[in-house]
């Protein structure tokens, strides 16, 4: 069995032995050139457009993005239509040669590898508002992402915990909005902060590195700026633009416990949407990122929109009346359809939270994002209306929740079925996406403790057609691909996640180059690593 996540579109059966020499070389055809530099800085090895070499990226009219990956008595062959389709047969390969040309001997197959991908969407998401990562780490994230084969980063930047990324037109943004006096700890359910001061941002100069990095691995950023909702951060900078003027801070708590028990009020509040000037506002912001970002997708958030606040504002009623609208949900509807009018006007596709889709008068346009836990009618009538839909199903795509909720076997299983996507609206969904939310994610060893098993079933949901898939055949090639976790220098779960328990806390098993070592997970206790007694 060739140990390659997601399993490949189709295997056909050969026989081929190739000895590498000790120090290959490799054969790009100028067509696909852009593959050299990445070969060279990735693989260590060199490439080369004149003659033969033992590897041979060759040009073939293939479908774009897919590959065909062959070895035989000349060496081995890869066959690509693009740099899209060569760059994934190099993910292919470093996954055969446990990420160590050096140690590879010989390769041995048994078949030849035909290959393209099922969804044009297999994304994952990164919230950066809750914990602030950097630059290095976000890198090493897209790196573990285009291993297998993932193509769309949707980058959190901003919420009511954080706002990560520059805007030079609101500078307070960053100055005051990137900055809390704490953090909440362990869980929802607890009590307990650290006031110990919290902040983080992007520049754009840090933004165009990722933006560039992403690129040459095959990755398109998508970034989400939350409007109308989740947007405490920038009330915090600039109170005005929501209903009321209060001067409020930056939330170093999550949710409503804190704010009950402290009885801090007013703390859950939209921005205004009855204002011409908060509408310029967040144009303003929308321009400036729409810039950065090259990517077509632009994603506005959209969820969780509390409706108190414009009951009571006379200018948000005045809107209502002005546009003949309904009521709230209708007020939410309208300011959608503005965002989603002035980023066509830049080119963009509009992303929201299904959420944006209770309100009726919502452009067919606008890309639903399906993450909640319920089945939504709307999205399932958005679809037989022809609108997109990407699947992150919250029982399935949440990897920041416990591994007993949303298991790596659940997330394998998951098809545009287990949504109610009939087989006839499935040209309607652009692909899958799983979300890591951070709020009792701290640090790079929890982050990529949650990841290693779901992300890789993710990858086969999004990239492998239904008919390949199989749990038993995905369980052991997870296991296979622990040692090249260990040399990413990367915690897993040993056997897909074993589960010890005590009177307090789930307590999960990781392991980081070949050491166990025991974990604690999010939502009972600090991310902290501690050795395993036994």
């Amino acid at each position: 069995m060739i140990n390659l996540i997601p399993m490949p579109a189709n295997i056909r059966q050969s026989e081929g032995e190739y000895i590498l020499p000790e120090n290959p070389t490799v054969y790009i055809d100028e067509r696909l050139s852009r593959m050299k530099a990445l070969l060279e800085s990735t693989l260590k090895i060199k490439a080369r457009y004149q003659s033969e070499g033992q590897i041979s990226f060759l040009f073939a009219s293939m479908k774009p993005g897919s590959y065909s990956l062959s070895v035989n008595a000349k060496g081995i062959q890869v066959y690509a239509p693009d740099y899209e389709g060569a760059f994934y047969a190099m993910q292919s390969l470093r996954q055969l040669f446990g990420c160590d040309w050096a140690a590879v001997k010989k390769c041995r197959f048994t078949e030849i590898i035909d290959d393209c991908a099922e969804y044009s969407w297999r994304g994952l998401h990164l919230d950066e508002s809750r914990h602030f990562f950097g630059k290095e780490i976000v890198k090493k994230y897209l790196d573990f992402m285009a291993l297998y084969k993932l193509n769309r980063f949707h980058w959190h930047l901003t919420d009511d915990q954080g706002w990560r990324i520059e805007i030079e037109k609101y500078p307070r943004l960053t100055e005051i909005g990137s900055k809390r006096r704490g953090s909440q700890l362990h869980s929802w359910k607890c009590h307990e902060v650290d006031f110990t001061p919290y902040g983080g941002y992007y520049t754009k100069d840090d933004i165009r590195e990722i933006i560039d990095y992403a690129a040459e691995r095959c990755i398109e950023i998508v970034p989400e700026i939350d409007f109308p909702a989740h947007t405490a951060a920038a009330i915090a900078a600039y109170n005005d633009i929501a209903c009321r003027n209060l001067d409020r801070e930056v939330h170093y708590y999550c949710g409503g416990l804190i704010p009950a028990k402290e009885g801090i009020k007013d703390w859950n509040r939209p921005i205004c949407l009855g204002s011409d000037e908060v509408l310029s506002f967040a144009f303003d912001v929308i321009d400036e990122v729409a810039e950065l970002f090259p990517f077509e997708y632009f994603h506005v958030g959209g969820d969780e929109a509390p409706r108190d606040e414009w009951k009571k504002c006379p200018r948000c009623q005045e809107r209502i009346r002005k546009e003949d609208l309904k009521d709230e949900t209708a007020l939410q509807g309208w300011f959608t359809n503005q965002l989603n009018a002035h980023l066509k006007e830049k080119g963009k596709i509009m992303i929201g939270w299904n959420e944006v889709l209770a309100a009726d008068i919502v452009d067919r346009d606008v890309v639903a994002q399906y993450w909640t836990p319920q089945k939504d009618q709307n999205v399932l009538t958005h679809l037989n209306n022809g609108g997109k839909v990407i699947l992150s199903w919250h029982k399935y795509f949440y990897f920041d929740m416990l591994h007993t909720y949303c298991t790596p076997k659940g997330t394998y299983g998951f098809t545009a079925a287990t949504a109610g996507v009939k087989d006839e609206l499935k040209k309607n969904v652009l692909g899958v996406e799983g979300e890591v939310w951070t709020e009792w994610i701290a640090d790079e060893d929890h982050l990529f403790f949650n990841i290693a098993s779901r992300m890789p079933a993710l990858a086969e949901c999004g990239w492998s057609k239904d008919s390949v898939k199989n749990y038993s055949s995905f369980a052991r090639r997870l296991k296979a691909q622990h040692k090249i976790m260990d040399a990413m220098g990367i915690y897993y779960g040993d056997d897909a996640i074993t589960m010890k328990k005590d009177p307090l806390r789930k307590k999960y098993m990781a392991k980081k180059n070949g050491s166990s070592i025991g974990y604690f997970d999010c939502e009972y206790t600090l991310s902290k690593l501690k050795t395993d007694k036994k």
